[in-house]
């Protein structure tokens, strides 16, 4: 089993990689095998050799939701570190090769190499930004649909029967008044001047 090819172990000393090869297990997959199931026991490191993986979550009717896929030189199984359940399932997409570190083995070596524990908090820490970044755009996708959702229903009241009926009806009796009002300010208009007329009728014949 050559570790050199992995990527957390790039640069390091031959013979500790070959000393953790050593105490590892190579194993064989076909497709589709279930390499690790969510909320199992956490016991080892699985690095990938050949092939790729699915790392997916399961909901309560059995629908999949894949987080993410890992191919050569990738590994997965890190969160095993922590001796809480494992949080994901992961299956083969095709058939591969892994090479199966168990825990104590790779907490010893992780102490021995502490750069591998570097990497591994590095690459810990980029999971947990790209998981932030996605929380973000998820709220920013639900906040959108919201507003969208709240145009809709908005338009479809305006577009109700009953609320297209009241706005008709508004609409008339508004004319309505508009035009009593210049009526009224019409037949205003002409009673004063008739008014006028009549004052000046009587003021002529007694001069």
């Amino acid at each position: 089993m050559n570790l050199a090819t992995v990527k957390l172990f790039e640069g390091l000393p031959d013979a500790a990689l070959r000393a953790l090869a050593a105490r590892s297990t190579h194993r064989t997959l076909a497709a589709h095998t279930l390499i690790i199931r969510e909320g199992d026991a956490p016991d080892s490191l699985y690095v990938i050799l050949k092939g790729r993986v699915r790392v997916y979550l399961t909901d309560e009717k059995g629908a999949e939701l894949v987080l993410t896929t890992k191919g050569p030189g990738e590994y997965f199984g890190e969160m095993m570190l922590d001796d809480r359940p494992r949080s994901a399932s992961v299956a083969a997409q095709e058939p591969c090769e892994l090479g199966v570190i168990p825990r104590q083995h790779f907490t010893a070596f992780l102490l021995e190499q502490p750069e591998v524990g570097l990497r591994l908090i590095r690459d810990l820490i980029r999971l947990g930004r790209g998981m932030n970044v996605r929380s973000r755009e998820e709220l920013s996708s639900r906040d959108k649909l919201r507003r969208y959702v709240s145009e809709l229903e908005a338009r479809s009241v305006r577009d109700a029967p009953s609320v297209r009926r009241w706005e008709y009806a508004k609409r008339a009796v508004l004319g309505l008044l508009l035009a009593f009002a210049i009526l009224q300010f019409y037949f205003s208009d002409v009673m004063l001047e008739m008014m006028s007329l009549g004052s000046a009728a009587v003021v002529f014949p007694g001069r």
